[in-house]
């Protein structure tokens, strides 16, 4: 019996213990780490050159993942329009996508996006309101379609008094069945209507009916340049983040008219680097949070935006190497891949002529005094009941 007690006395000494612990301030902040999927390419990365849709000849601007596969959506203009899925895991070319019919536009190819039941997306890029070469986004209805893509989307872009919109440079797929949208930007300026251009986005279906509006002219956005115009990501069905650096705009947005000049708030502006372009949004733990990659260099940042009024810097790396090609055009992508527990998470990363990276996030949650001793107790409640076992 007094083997029970000393037990017992010596748990509740480790549950005060760890009280007293818990009640010096420790973040989640500094415990974060951010290191290569070693299993990916080279050590979490492949090299331009590695596999054939990875060059340095500004071909590749953009990418998505698969959820429902793990596999990545590579659109590449290396030698011809090429749809490239990539094994998430090891880097291999699984196989490439029939683009018979991809044509047309400033560049035919230029972003991807995937819906949560695995409906892959590749939208071209343009500038201009030409009515021979509309905003163009193609589907195949998975990774395996062996067809030639469909088109989920074509619009001739709205005429300008000045300037020209522009879209395809950022894109984004959210969701999936009857919620299934896209969100598109690109570098537009002048005015049309009497109203500025500047700082729009487009949202849009992705059924062939061609629905969409295009926000412009938002409050508390650059007046010369758009805010939206190499970073897009969904943070849910009516709020996305859009970026060009320095400042990531949370924004939310309601439908409205084709053109519409007031139906997008900005809610929160998020200050990152100035080369920080692509963005990447996602929940893990209770945590949200926002990756980023600097388009010159290829480090990806972590940042913590559940108080988007504290933001903070989790941490920061890249498994990139050697002497980078240069990305004069600023384009790039980032996409959170595959949870592998509750505070781990893969990130898949490309800077324009720099290859591709794919990163484990791991962010240790704050510990909980509650969580702590309610172990502690069940602790105690074992040790006493296997002692009163023995002793019966």
């Amino acid at each position: 019996m007094r083997d029970a007690t000393a037990t017992i006395r010596a748990a509740l000494f480790l549950s005060a213990s760890i009280t007293c612990a818990l009640t010096i301030p420790e973040t989640a902040h500094a415990q974060a780490t951010l290191s290569p999927l070693s299993t990916f390419g080279s050590n979490g990365w492949l090299a331009p050159g590695s596999i054939p849709y990875l060059s340095t000849a500004n071909v590749e601007r953009g990418f998505a993942w698969n959820p429902v596969t793990n596999n990545i959506i590579i659109p590449s203009r290396n030698g011809g329009n090429f749809v490239a899925v990539v094994n998430g895991t090891t880097g291999t070319v699984v196989r490439t996508l029939d683009t018979t019919g991809v044509s047309g536009g400033t560049l035919a190819m230029m972003g991807a996006g995937v819906s949560d039941t695995g409906e892959v997306f590749v939208s071209n890029l343009q500038s201009g309101a030409s009515a021979l070469s509309p905003y163009k986004i193609y589907k195949w209805t998975s990774e395996n379609d062996t067809n030639a893509p469909t088109v989920a989307f074509s619009q001739v872009n709205p005429t300008t008094t000045s300037g020209a919109f522009r879209f395809g440079d950022a894109f984004a797929v959210y969701g999936s069945g009857t919620s299934l949208q896209f969100a598109a930007a690109g570098s537009s300026t002048g005015t049309s209507g009497g109203f500025n251009n500047n700082s729009n986005f487009m949202i849009g279906k992705l059924d062939g009916s061609n629905t969409n509006t295009i926000y412009r002219a938002i409050p508390n956005t650059l007046t010369a340049t758009n805010d939206y115009r190499l970073g897009l990501t969904f943070v849910d069905a009516d709020t996305i983040i859009g970026n060009q650096g320095s400042s990531a705009k949370v924004t939310d947005f309601v439908p409205a008219a084709t053109l519409n000049t007031n139906g997008a708030t900005i809610t929160n502006a998020i200050a990152i680097g100035a080369a920080e372009r692509a963005i990447d949004y996602t929940m893990l733990n209770g945590q949200a949070l926002l990756a980023t990659i600097n388009s010159n260099t290829s480090v990806i940042s972590i940042y913590d935006i559940t108080n988007p009024a504290d933001v903070a810097l989790l941490v920061t790396g890249s498994s990139a190497s050697g002497t980078l090609s240069s990305n004069g055009n600023a384009t790039a992508g980032i996409h959170w891949g595959e949870v592998l527990s509750p505070t781990s998470q893969v990130l898949y990363a490309m800077s324009t002529n720099q290859g591709m990276q794919a990163m484990v996030f791991q962010a240790v949650p704050e510990p909980s005094t509650y969580t702590a001793l309610v172990g502690v107790f069940a602790m105690i409640t074992a040790v006493t009941t296997r002692r009163r076992t023995r002793i019966d």
